[in-house]
């Protein structure tokens, strides 16, 4: 299938943060400074990218992204950064909504199918296998690589984390009840399992025996995502903030001046995150947040779509995939932030 139209531009917002000090922890707040650069959007004829993802090797190389719909359009896109063309493989079970999408260790490619109640794999010939999450109405939601060879999985509705080896078998284990909405995960630097519980407003970890402990994640309304940074500590998105949690549950908060919502969060190469963010007036942008708070704001250049998904290829390049917060804006597209000179800690 064919792709891209020529870019979109938008502008990008400098800006250098100074602390605050509350309680036992730090919020940042915004001082000043502005710049500009350059986000191009890439027309899909998917309705709904959602999960995206880079596969560095293997015959599977490449960006990819699923199409999270539950009609008949539910699939797996292979898509040329190079010239915008792509490939659509159709999910065998039709409306599927396929969620978040990984890499495994062998450079295979699974993802959830949330309104199928199953994960799936892209194997390394290109044919979609799917797998029946036991419990019911599960919900499956992010997936990521675990420490064992593994992946593992939320099912957001009912309190649980899955593991599903390479060979389709699913183990559950119980972190919650249904309130808890496990919602994100990711391997932490002690190859346990970490993720968030959004119903409970709090950080889980999980070890691979199925020992279960839990964190505060503070005052105010996450919004689900999470990741790892190159100092070991994790980052996770709130209404109007973002959080740097160490190991051992302690917190520092980062103001995000103007903000309603988070979206996706990704930990950068240089140290510090990105972080997709809309804003009150209706700007949807990527933001970065250095672990000294530092932050610089990239603006997509249309209004009311916040990055949702991100994924970064190698030449350091972020791609992304939106949420709308308008009928009028649209979905069917990609974003591209060329960020090769860019560091999150050297705004």
């Amino acid at each position: 299938m064919e792709g891209g139209l020529g870019p979109l531009t938008g502008n990008k917002l400098a800006m250098r943060l100074s602390a605050l000090i509350f309680g036992g922890g730090c919020i940042f707040a915004l001082a000043a400074a502005s710049s500009s650069s350059t986000i191009k959007a890439f027309p899909v004829k998917a309705s709904h990218p959602h999960g995206i993802v880079y596969n560095p090797a293997g015959p599977l190389q490449g960006l990819w992204f699923d199409n999270r719909t539950t009609d008949d359009t539910s699939s797996v896109v292979e898509f040329d950064t190079s010239n915008g063309s792509q490939k659509t493989y159709l999910t065998p079970t039709r409306g599927s909504q396929p969620g978040s999408i990984n890499i495994a260790s062998d450079h295979s490619i699974w993802f959830t199918e949330s309104a199928a109640n199953k994960v799936a794999t892209v194997t390394l010939a290109r044919e979609i296998k799917e797998y029946s999450v036991p419990t019911q109405h599960a919900f499956p939601l992010d997936i990521t690589r675990g420490p064992d060879g593994a992946m593992w999985f939320v099912e957001e509705a009912v309190g649980k984390i899955g593991r599903i080896a390479p060979n389709g078998a699913v183990k559950e284990f119980v972190v919650g009840d249904r309130k808890s909405h496990p919602t994100a995960l990711i391997t932490g630097p002690d190859k346990a399992i970490w993720f968030t519980e959004v119903g409970t407003k709090k950080i889980g970890r999980l070890t691979t025996a199925g020992r279960v402990s839990h964190f505060s994640a503070g005052a105010g309304t996450m919004t689900g995502d999470i990741t790892t940074a190159i100092d070991n500590s994790f980052w996770f998105g709130k209404d109007n903030t973002v959080t740097r949690m160490t190991t051992g549950g302690a917190l520092t908060e980062y103001k995000l001046p103007n903000a309603i919502s988070t979206g996706s969060i990704f930990g950068s190469r240089n140290g510090g995150v990105f972080i997709g963010v809309m804003q009150k007036d209706g700007t949807g942008s990527v933001t970065t947040v250095s672990a000294n708070g530092n932050l610089r704001q990239f603006d997509l250049p249309q209004k009311n779509l916040m990055p949702a998904e991100f994924a970064q290829t190698a030449d350091g390049a972020f791609w992304m995939a939106t949420d709308s917060f308008s009928p009028t804006a649209s979905t069917a597209q990609l974003f591209n932030l060329p960020l090769p000179a860019v560091k999150a800690d050297q705004p």
